[in-house]
């Protein structure tokens, strides 16, 4: 068949996804759904895929998606926990009185916080939704900020597994790769920050915040190119760690330079701040499960128990999919249990009746099984297109002869269309297998073989190349259906995902292309 029209046949899901959120306004979840079954029918009837194949490639991405999904999952029932016993509104309050600006609140929450929590393996989309539109955020912004807020180092996000789990996949020096993304760093991570000020409130958002979000995103991106320097290799995973706590800090600094103390915002809204926690939770106590969180986070990061965890449950966790296909759920090191545990902990604490636990209950459940559901459905989507054409043979799982499989293609098309001008457009990839997937993990392992096929013919360094996908999967958090759906949810608004996507989009596809563009002064001056 016409490459060209397998190029078109490989594209079509997540050109049925994209129409049916922007354009008709569906939900994530269940153009989700479509677009898997379009990418089954696909994979089978013109990629030389078997049913079974791509059903097994379906469950592989189920199975994949635990880091997400169940993270997904277990953090709303934390955040609805949280939110129900009063937990977030004395949180919400306490923020208005050390930042009542507006844009205060979101570099400190967003880009600062926000980085914070993702580097130790925590959810912004879930954990600062209800915060902002408490804050008096639109349900857009408080839906989007958080899914911008998990892009400036998303690459060294869930103590860097993006990094490092495609590093020891394909032999990729750890360090090399780090560093290599952190470069891009400086400039992404400050085009975010600004971008969150004009999503929140338009370019008067942006004029008003200019110097903070300025001053946040070079904080952040030099904080990620000094510590992957300075930090040995096995302890990579706390770049955005520290890089999220000096910019919290540097923010806070700034205040009081500007003889505006911590306490001391704009005096009435800070009185009135003050009276509104007179009679709610104290701090310590609505925190708790966060602050429980990230012991635990920190605990399990810990190179001796990092590499002791997995072998606690042993083969009890690995579950054979196909051929050779295990997927080892690893559970002991996933953030998603200790999220499960620290709510369960801190539950006795927070809780005070039975009418609340009902409460929680039937609110986790109607909140949580969309995003959790899109979630599993984008990952499987991600898993058949990066089986199709292949086949069991020698009991491994390999590309069949004289099939074609829907990345390879992609990339393939690509490369032919943009010749030399490839790594100007090839971080569009990153963009594209983070939006399949909801993932910048997934895609950085999917692409893999296409960008070393890609670089090796056109004569390019393959590590700054990769280093730019990985740093576009990270900016496709803005616009991942799955995240989106995921922060809608915590705050009752599925079916705003279309809305979001249309606002964001444009900061993603330019943040990209800027990516592409720093790429290009790389490899040719």
């Amino acid at each position: 068949m016409d490459l060209s029209i397998l190029f078109i046949l490989a594209i079509l899901p997540m050109l049925l996804i994209f129409i049916g959120l922007v354009l008709f306004r569906q939900s994530g979840t269940l153009m989700g759904i479509f677009g898997w079954v379009l990418t089954v029918i696909i994979a089978v009837f013109f990629f030389q895929t078997s049913a079974s194949v791509a059903l097994a490639a379906s469950w592989e991405g189920v199975l994949s998606s635990f880091g997400i999904s169940l993270m997904v999952l277990f953090s709303i029932l934390q955040v609805t926990m949280m939110d129900v016993t009063g937990a977030i509104s004395s949180i919400t309050a306490y923020i208005k009185t050390i930042a009542a600006e507006r844009y205060e609140q979101i570099m400190m929450l967003n880009v600062g916080f926000g980085t914070f929590l993702v580097s130790i393996g925590a959810t912004p989309v879930t954990m600062l939704p209800p915060i902002m539109l408490a804050l008096g955020f639109s349900p857009l912004a408080a839906v989007a900020l958080p899914c911008l807020g998990y892009d400036p180092l998303t690459s060294f996000s869930l103590l860097a597994v993006p990094i490092t789990l495609p590093a020891a996949a394909f032999g990729i020096d750890v360090r090399s790769l780090g560093i290599t993304v952190a470069w891009f760093l400086p400039v992404i991570s400050t085009g975010i920050a600004l971008a969150m000020l004009w999503v929140a409130d338009g370019w008067t958002g942006v004029k008003k915040g200019f110097f903070t979000a300025l001053v946040a995103g070079l904080t952040l991106g030099l904080c990620a190119i000094l510590f992957v320097h300075i930090l040995p290799a096995a302890a990579i995973g706390l770049v955005g760690v520290f890089s999220g706590l000096v910019t919290v800090a540097v923010l806070f600094l700034m205040r009081k330079i500007r003889g505006r103390p911590l306490d001391v915002a704009e005096p009435a809204a800070v009185q009135a701040a003050k009276d509104e926690r007179k009679d709610k939770m104290p701090l310590w106590k609505a925190a708790l499960p966060w602050v429980v969180l990230v012991l635990f986070c920190i605990v399990i990061s810990i190179p001796v128990l990092k590499s002791g965890l997995p072998s606690i449950l042993g083969n009890m966790q690995k579950i054979p999919v196909m051929a050779d296909q295990i997927v080892n759920l690893n559970l002991l090191s996933q953030a998603y249990f200790w999220v499960l545990i620290s709510t369960l902990i801190t539950a006795p604490v927070l809780i005070r009746s039975k009418e609340q636990v009902g409460k929680i209950t039937k609110l986790w459940l109607k909140r949580a099984w969309s995003p959790t559901l899109a979630a599993m459905v984008f990952f499987a989507i991600a898993y058949v297109m990066d089986w199709s054409g292949k086949s069991v043979s020698n009991g491994a799982l390999t590309l069949a002869p004289a099939a074609s499989n829907m990345n390879v293609v992609i990339g393939l098309v690509l490369a032919l269309i943009f010749g030399v001008a490839f790594p100007l457009f090839s971080p569009m990839l990153g963009l594209f297998g983070s939006f399949v997937s909801g993932s910048e993990t997934s895609s950085n392992v999917m692409f893999y073989g296409i960008l070393k096929k890609s670089t090796d013919v056109l004569n390019l360094d393959f590590l700054q190349v990769y280093a730019a996908h990985l740093v576009a999967g990270g900016i496709a958090s803005g616009v991942a259906v799955a995240k989106i759906i995921n922060a809608a949810a915590v705050v009752d608004k599925i079916g705003i995902e279309g809305e979001v996507v249309r606002k964001v989009a444009p900061v993603a596809i330019i943040l990209t292309l800027v990516t592409g563009i720093m790429l290009v002064l790389m490899l040719y001056l």
